[in-house]
């Protein structure tokens, strides 16, 4: 595995992700179970909730910004001049980071069916990681010490916050497992509209000043959409039976791995019954480059680089097979490669 985050979902869709579907980018576990248990908590904590929760995505390279100051901006805050919008890419973002730790690149993903996860923070010559999950409300932080998970709030002062917490492990420690080796550590924010998020700091060892650098990048979040350029175009547009799930592009340590994915027809109860989705991977990216879904099949080409796929289920919807089928869709997807400079917010010519 490697050590891209998938953004909130629950345990189960979680668990499941990992055992059906070898496409997105493989998942950090520890994460995932992290991430599992706040979402679920979240859902019962929330008043009112409403849908079923079936997509996990990743994160999507949006280039490195420079610090723009401090105070958690909204649509009319200075930073959103350097945010735009494309129509021609149905991925976007919609939490961004207007400061940059030094050495760091900005991805993130969103998914339309669950909360939306906005930005992942990658360095670039270094194992360590920031996550931004904006969340419906803050997990239930119970003082069991029998459990996994945080015990005590370790309060701190975050410009532009209404309230900000460490989630703590007892004795004021910050810090815990992330169950491969490393620590990680997670601020829980409330913003002055009200609005929660989490961020998650991921193989802290490998940043000396990470605890600060966390801090800056929380006072300086940026409400605000942006595309998401992809390493791929697709030739005209889908038929109104295919809706946009969610999207993702991903680049650490030179492998990139990107995925736009479409449910097809009526809603239904079953997770992957419906779903097709256009793949890519750096080529020989052995993590994804197989899908595991004995009820998934998919056709791939070779291209610059990258390993394109649409995925499907075996038995072919009618909306696919209306295009053409699997291969006519894989025929109208064009690779840009693995490097970001060649990728594009154009997504859908």
């Amino acid at each position: 595995m490697n050590d891209d985050l998938y953004p909130t979902t629950t345990l189960p869709t979680a668990l499941r992700m990992i055992a059906d579907d070898g496409q997105p980018p493989a998942m950090d576990v520890e994460r995932v179970l992290h991430e599992g248990r706040n979402s679920l908590v979240r859902r019962r904590m929330a008043a009112l909730g409403g849908g079923t929760a079936v997509l996990a995505v990743t994160a999507l390279a949006v280039g490195a910004l420079t610090g723009m100051g401090s105070g958690v901006q909204d649509r009319a805050g200075a930073a959103s001049a350097a945010f735009t919008v494309d129509p021609h890419d149905p991925v976007l973002t919609h939490w961004q980071f207007g400061y940059m730790p030094s050495g760091m690149v900005a991805y993130g993903g969103v998914d339309t069916t669950d909360e939306q996860m906005s930005a992942i923070l990658e360095s670039e010559n270094s194992l360590f990681q920031l996550q931004l999950i904006p969340m419906e409300a803050p997990i239930l932080i119970d003082g069991d010490p029998r459990g996994s998970g945080p015990t005590e709030k370790v309060s701190v002062k975050v410009p532009g916050t209404a309230k900000a917490y460490w989630e703590g492990y007892g004795k004021g420690r910050i810090t815990t497992t992330n169950g491969r080796g490393g620590q990680m550590a997670t601020l829980d924010l409330q913003l002055k509209s009200g609005q929660w998020a989490s961020l998650t700091a991921n193989n802290i060892e490998a940043r000396a000043d990470w605890e600060e650098q966390v801090l800056q990048a929380a006072a300086g979040l940026v409400h605000e959409d942006r595309s998401v350029p992809m390493p791929f175009q697709l030739a005209g547009a889908l038929p109104q039976s295919f809706t946009f799930r969610g999207g993702s592009v991903m680049r650490k340590s030179g492998v990139a791995t990107a995925y736009m994915m479409y449910r097809l027809g009526p809603e239904t109860n079953q997770i992957f019954e419906d779903i097709v989705s256009i793949d890519a991977s750096t080529v020989g990216d052995t993590a994804n480059s197989s899908n595991q879904n004995p009820n998934m099949d998919s056709v791939c080409k070779d291209s610059k680089g990258l390993t394109i796929c649409v995925s499907y289920p075996k038995k072919v919807p009618a909306e696919l097979t209306a295009i053409g089928g699997p291969q006519a869709l894989l025929d109208r997807v064009t690779s840009l490669g693995t490097d970001p400079a060649n990728w594009t917010t154009d997504v859908i010519r």
